[in-house]
């Protein structure tokens, strides 16, 4: 936020719109003890600006340079206050529209669609004729007549978030709806609740010295609205007494202006990626570990699960009676085109999928307890707890608005309750871990590499030790080298700690080298599940030996027992394959 502003403070607009706008701030805090009494008669009516009244006097005899200044208190105050409830009634309602969507996206969508439907201004005078008088007439006329654009610009905002990864992995981790809401989705739009408040308050400004300029404000209060309301009513245009109304008038365009230009340069700056970024870590060494795995008993049980999306032309089955069991401590690999389910059915084990999409029959069984049978607070219990996740996109699976120590403290305190200072030690604990340097806790997503960040979602998801962590293709975006120094860093913490991964990948070769068995789905069935050894040397289904032969590559070491050799090997062979076009 520091850095931020001082780029702020540096931009031309910013500087020149900020100077103004404070300089009329002050001028309404401190000016009304500077100047005469605004209501006081002391002087002629309609008096050209002088050395007694700098800026001349009023139809009935005011000084106009008190008025001026004394106006400048209410207008302002209204204005901000204005601003800041339409921002924050058109956000509230706008991004709870569109993250909670069906229902309720439709029940607000509406009230909104018939409040954009009232003209604005007829709206306005109807009300202020009947609230009773004074400035929170004003505020309250306003505001209700102002919140709903705002909102439809909050909503659109909201449904371009609500599908990004990092919503997703706060859902998994277990926060509620009012959390995510205002941890996860209103930091992402600073620049537009910013612009949003800049925007409303210049609307306020506007439309209440309109209002007030048609009489419907407190016509005995002093402001710039009533100035130029009496201004009307003295004939200072009839008389050519310019002096009354200009200063008011170059005032509020000032402010106008002002407030265009902090937007203008908001609108440009309020980026948390422009923030400089510190010198990259160097990455720990990795460490040999063993690749034995227990495979007594069943952790996750998988029955006839089929899952359907509904779309314009009907249901769409895109994953059909699969079945499959993964022991405690396992690597189980599923692996398939794009498009065959994979992904799919990873969600599914922790209820995430989109709203179109449904599981229409089986069962998930973790532990013997009935997954899909949860209630939406057992669900809340039993996500990152009991079943991790580690999301395919580490560019978008952390909030960028968020230090690393605060989506810690985020996940561990939606279960439990954990300090902010017990939070922040078990993140440089996990940070460690997975091979980065603790001092990262207070970096931001942006200020790490692709693989770094990686690292960070690994070390979220076994952030409440689970059992079961399901990794959706992590290493995709990845290169060969860095693809190498994760998966290492997986065999090494699943040995340290016991828990079975689920890894979902599209990278047959990674999984015969990592996984000690390994499913294949074709089209949203489970062709079949063998350990990597037998389905290399003796795959029974056709697609699975489609699938091996387009891999020319494929050695006998790619199916050996997941050491690191063994994957530095898996991870390598596709690259030089590429470089020597695949010959052997």
């Amino acid at each position: 936020m520091r850095e931020t502003l001082r780029r702020l403070l540096r931009q031309r607009k910013a500087a020149v719109g900020g100077s103004i706008l404070l300089g009329f701030l002050v001028l309404a805090l401190v000016g009304p003890w500077l100047v005469m009494d605004p209501t006081e008669l002391v002087g002629q009516p309609h008096q050209p600006p002088s050395r007694a009244h700098l800026f001349g006097t009023t139809g009935q005899g005011q000084d106009v340079l008190a008025q001026t200044v004394v106006g400048a208190r209410e207008t302002l105050a209204i204005g901000f206050a204005v601003g800041a409830l339409v921002t924050l009634v058109g956000a509230l309602v706008g991004i709870t529209a569109g993250y909670l969507g069906r229902r309720v996206d439709d029940a607000l969508t509406l009230t909104t669609n018939v409040f954009l439907v009232i003209p604005g201004l007829p709206l306005a005078i109807v009300l202020g004729a009947y609230l009773p008088s004074g400035p929170m007439r004003m505020v309250v006329v306003l505001t209700f007549a102002g919140w709903a654009w705002n909102a439809r610009v909050f909503r659109a905002e909201a449904l371009a978030l609500r599908g990004r990864d990092f919503v997703a992995a706060a859902v998994v981790a277990g926060e509620s709806h009012a959390r995510i809401i205002t941890r996860e989705l209103l930091p992402n739009m600073a620049s537009l609740v910013a612009s949003s408040f800049i925007g409303n308050t210049l609307y306020a400004v506007g439309a209440q010295v309109g209002l007030e300029f048609l009489g419907l404000g407190d016509v005995g209060a002093v402001t710039w609205g009533t100035n130029l309301y009496w201004a009307g009513n003295d004939a200072a245009l009839l008389t050519r007494s310019w002096w009354i109304f200009v200063p008011t008038g170059l005032c509020i365009a000032l402010v106008g202006f002002s407030l265009t230009l902090l937007s203008s340069a908001i609108d440009e700056l309020t980026n948390p990626a422009l923030r400089a970024p510190p010198s990259a870590p160097v990455p720990a060494k990795a460490v040999e570990v063993s690749s034995e795995v227990p495979t007594s008993g069943v952790l996750l049980s998988v029955r006839g699960v089929s899952i359907e999306y509904m779309t314009a032309s009907g249901p769409s089955r895109v994953v059909d009676q699969v079945s499959l069991d993964i022991a405690p401590g396992e690597v189980f690999g599923l692996a398939g085109e794009s498009g065959s389910g994979k992904s799919t059915l990873g969600y599914a084990l922790l209820r995430l999928l989109p709203p179109a999409a449904a599981i229409t029959q089986g069962r998930i069984l973790f532990d013997g307890m009935d997954v899909t049978a949860l209630s939406a607070e057992a669900m809340r219990e039993f996500r990152w707890s009991r079943v991790s996740m580690v999301f395919q996109s580490a560019m978008s699976a952390l909030n960028p608005v968020l230090s690393l120590g605060e989506q810690f403290h985020d996940t561990l305190a939606a279960h439990g309750g954990s300090s902010r200072a017990a939070s922040y030690a078990r993140a440089r604990e996990m940070l460690t871990m997975v091979g980065l340097k603790p001092e990262l806790v207070h970096a931001w997503p942006h200020q790490l590499s692709g693989g770094m960040r990686q690292r960070v979602g690994i070390a979220l998801a076994l952030a409440l030790e689970p059992k079961l962590v399901v990794m959706d293709e992590p290493t995709t975006a990845l290169d060969v080298v860095v693809q190498k120094e994760l998966l290492q860093r997986v065999v090494e913490l699943k040995e340290r700690l016991g828990f079975a991964v689920l890894f979902i990948t599209h990278d047959l070769p990674l999984l015969l080298a990592l996984a000690d068995r390994v499913g294949i789905l074709q089209a949203g069935k489970l062709v079949e599940v063998d350990t990597a050894e037998r389905l290399r040397t003796d795959a029974k289904h056709p697609y699975t030996r489609l699938l091996l032969s387009s891999f020319p590559h494929l050695g006998a070491s790619d199916v050996a027992a997941p050491t690191l050799d063994v994957l530095e090997h898996a991870a390598l062979k596709p690259a030089q394959a590429a470089l020597t076009g695949g010959r052997r």
